[in-house]
C-alpha cells in the first residue's frame, strides 16, 4: 500500500510539472507597448474564456484611438486559429503553424500583410511580429496588468 501511494504521488508530481503545449495562459493581461514611438501608446489586452481566448489591440494617439483590433485565439477541428478581426472587411484567420508552451507561430499565406505573427515571452516581456517575406515590425509589450 505504501509503494502504491509512492507511486500515485510521483505521477502527481511529474503530471503538474508539465506545460500544456496548448495554454495561452502566458498571454493573459492587460500589456503595454515599449518599443513605440513616445506619441504612440499601443496596448493588447488578453482573457481567457471558456473555450477560446480573445484579446483587444489598440493604439492610441493624443488621447485618440486611431487602431483597432479584436483577436479571438480557438481550437476548431484540432487546429488552433488566431482570428483578427477589424483590420480587413472579414475577419482574417492564421492557423497556427508551430506552438510550444510559451510561443506560437501563425500563418495565412493568403493575407497581403500580415503573413506571419508570431507571439512569445521572454521573461516578463510578451514580444510580437509580424511580418511578409519583405517586412516585419517588431513589437515589445510589458505587463500593466493581470
Amino acid at each position: 500500500m505504501k509503494r502504491f501511494f509512492l507511486v500515485i504521488c510521483s505521477l502527481l508530481f511529474l503530471f503538474s510539472c508539465t506545460k500544456d503545449e496548448e495554454d495561452f495562459d502566458w498571454l493573459v493581461g492587460e500589456w503595454k507597448r515599449v518599443n513605440a514611438e513616445k506619441e504612440f501608446e499601443t496596448f493588447e489586452i488578453w482573457q481567457k474564456d471558456k473555450k477560446y481566448y480573445s484579446g483587444l489591440g489598440y493604439t492610441m494617439l493624443e488621447g485618440d484611438t486611431i487602431f483597432k483590433e479584436d483577436l479571438k485565439l480557438f481550437k476548431e477541428n484540432d487546429e488552433w486559429t488566431l482570428q483578427v478581426t477589424g483590420v480587413n472587411e472579414a475577419p482574417t484567420p492564421f492557423v497556427l503553424s508551430e506552438l510550444k508552451p510559451e510561443y506560437f507561430i501563425a500563418e495565412n499565406d493568403t493575407n497581403e500583410f500580415p503573413k506571419k505573427i508570431i507571439y512569445k515571452l521572454e521573461n516578463d516581456t510578451l514580444k510580437a511580429n509580424v511580418s511578409t517575406s519583405e517586412f516585419d515590425v517588431d513589437f515589445e509589450f510589458v505587463k500593466i496588468q493581470d
